[in-house]
């Protein structure tokens, strides 16, 4: 083996570690956001609860996606905003929608700010990504039609699902890792139209 062969495997080595360990840092990063923020719990609504086109997901609306007692005089639909929520017994409630985010240490006690994204403005509606699917193990059962939803806020606002829970009880019983994309929704396959004979 001659020294620019060697030269080049090393060099690829170097490579696939680095991949690697970058690959590790950034799943600590995304578990410690996940389950190091700051903790809220929100009460969510009756929707379908498992789309069976998308695996083992339970599907989650909440409460406070509907701000329609809230001005909305900039906003336009596709805007990232930012909901002020404020602790109230056991659901944290919004309060206020804003377009920036006030930095951490300014948060007052018992208040969070959670990133939306507008859906409509009239009356205004907004979603929270990675909140409105939450992963089961295969064979848990049939989900909990209105589940209380424990989410983890980071610094910047974003938040994650830490667990679902029945009466103060996690909901399945096992955590699970929720580091996963969510499949997109399957359109269902046209059935191939039966060719016409040519006429003679």
């Amino acid at each position: 083996m001659t020294w620019l062969q060697t030269h080049r495997r090393l060099a690829l080595f170097s490579v696939l570690v680095l991949v690697l360990a970058l690959f590790v840092i950034s799943s600590v990063v995304r578990a410690e956001r996940r389950l190091g923020g700051l903790e809220i719990v929100l009460e969510s609504r009756p929707v379908d609860p498992r789309d069976p086109l998308r695996g083992d997901y339970v599907i989650l609306g909440y409460e406070a996606e509907d701000l329609s007692g809230f001005s909305t005089p900039t906003f336009r639909v596709g805007n990232r905003v930012y909901v002020e929520f404020e602790e109230r017994g056991r659901y944290w409630e919004p309060i206020t929608v804003r377009t920036g985010l006030p930095p951490r240490t300014e948060w007052p006690e018992g208040r969070a700010f959670v990133l939306a994204r507008v859906e409509s403005t009239s009356p205004l509606r907004v979603s929270y990504p990675d909140l409105g699917a939450y992963f089961i193990p295969q064979g848990t059962g049939d989900p909990p039609e209105r589940p209380d939803v424990i989410v983890s806020v980071s610094d910047d606002g974003v938040a994650r699902i830490k667990r679902l829970e029945i009466d103060g009880v996690p909901w399945p019983g096992e955590t699970v890792p929720q580091d996963r994309e969510i499949p997109a929704p399957q359109r269902p396959v046209e059935a191939a139209a039966t060719p016409t004979p040519a006429k003679r």
